[in-house]
């Protein structure tokens, strides 16, 4: 009996423990760069970071469903919906959604990323930093009923530029954190 409530004990100190640290949810715009998707999820993982791939979707139904199962878990801090291009030369956009907030109780669907948009803000301009990058402000479908501070990355990359366009990522991402527990 002590041994099972000691076990017990112990799972939920790990479950709150786990939950404690930072987590991102990256949505994965595209079918390109399998390898420095499999690098990034690494990266970060070794960083101390919980991190969620998601699989992108162009139909609107299996968008909202992917959204709200995010939006249900405790699975993410941030979400970055990021397309990775292996391409001749590195570039980068970075870019935070254009949602207007909405008058009333209830937002609409398009409206719901507004309700994060000082946070996305600081996100976005401490991702597009050690790029020297500007902030976009666009209509962003990926972050259509995201509940979360969110952003768009479309990463093109040398095949040789991969792991240090990916460490410019984290760095931002830490960044954001960092200023965010001060």
């Amino acid at each position: 009996m002590k041994t099972a409530i000691a076990l017990l004990l112990l799972v939920v100190f790990c479950a709150q423990a786990q939950g404690a640290g930072k987590s991102i949810v990256f949505y994965r715009i595209g079918e390109s760069g399998e390898q420095a998707w499999t690098l990034l999820r690494e990266y970060f993982e070794a960083k101390g970071y919980s991190v969620a791939v998601i699989q992108g979707d162009t139909a609107i139904e299996k968008h909202v469903d992917r959204i709200n199962r995010i939006n249900r878990s405790s699975g993410g801090s941030v979400f970055l919906a990021m397309e990775l291009v292996p391409d001749e030369k590195s570039h980068v956009m970075v870019a935070e959604s254009d949602a207007r907030m909405g008058e009333g109780r209830f937002l609409a669907i398009d409206e719901i990323p507004a309700r994060f948009a000082r946070e996305s803000d600081r996100l976005a301009s401490a991702v597009a930093a050690p790029f020297a990058a500007r902030v976009k402000h666009l209509p962003l479908y990926p972050l259509l009923g995201v509940n979360l501070p969110g952003i768009a990355v479309k990463l093109e990359f040398d095949q040789g530029e991969t792991l240090n366009m990916i460490a410019k990522v984290y760095k931002g991402v830490e960044r954001y954190f960092s200023e965010r527990t001060k």
